[in-house]
């Protein structure tokens, strides 16, 4: 997006460090001790990618923004990085044990986070994770960060439940974090012959 190549510098300087730490920290001790996880929208790469790559993983990075990429390039110098939307993103022709989309879902339109689901599930293994965040209620909401305009749009709980239904997972929680981001993880399904 564009609007974070406006506020990157702002962002980088004012983003407190702890946002979503602990539930990463959580959700990735509940994988193992390694494996592949991608993070989508994964901006300047602090915190969430950092703590993903401390931890042992494998990161890989995507973000349509290029001065967030070359942030995340600095501060996560070996995971895999990539400037591409997440509509356009070939998600590095890869598989993944996990995928975490902390802050991105509600910035697509309700038609593209539905492909961005089908696209998660295409690239995750079998039994593996996705921890996102996104509204839990319907509704489409503007704010501004550093005079800066974000559009944020929520298809409900209901709806990312169904959707993640219809993309082989299974709902595994959702919660308010002590923040009040709403987050949902799921775990996709093994095939049914």
């Amino acid at each position: 997006m564009y609007e974070y190549d406006q506020i990157s510098d702002w962002y980088a300087a004012n983003r407190h460090p702890a946002i979503g730490v602990a539930d990463v920290m959580r959700f990735a001790g509940s994988l193992g001790d390694s494996g592949k996880i991608l993070d989508l929208g994964c901006g300047n790469g602090v915190p969430i990618s950092q703590t993903l790559a401390r931890m042992g993983f494998d990161v890989f990075g995507i973000d349509s923004s290029p001065e967030m990429i070359s942030q995340f390039r600095t501060n996560v110098p070996h995971a895999h990085a990539q400037c591409a939307t997440l509509q356009e993103s070939d998600f590095f022709n890869a598989y993944f044990d996990a995928v975490v989309a902390w802050g991105v879902v509600f910035h697509l339109t309700a038609i593209d986070q539905a492909r961005v689901i089908s696209k998660v599930s295409h690239h995750l293994k079998d039994g593996g994770k996705f921890f996102f965040t996104a509204g839990d209620e319907k509704g489409v909401t503007e704010s501004t960060m550093n005079g800066v305009t974000f559009r944020y749009v929520s298809l409900g709980s209901a709806a990312y439940r169904s959707l993640l239904q219809e993309n082989g997972f299974e709902m595994v929680a959702e919660y308010r974090d002590a923040r009040d981001n709403y987050v949902y993880i799921a775990q996709k399904l093994p095939d049914t012959p």
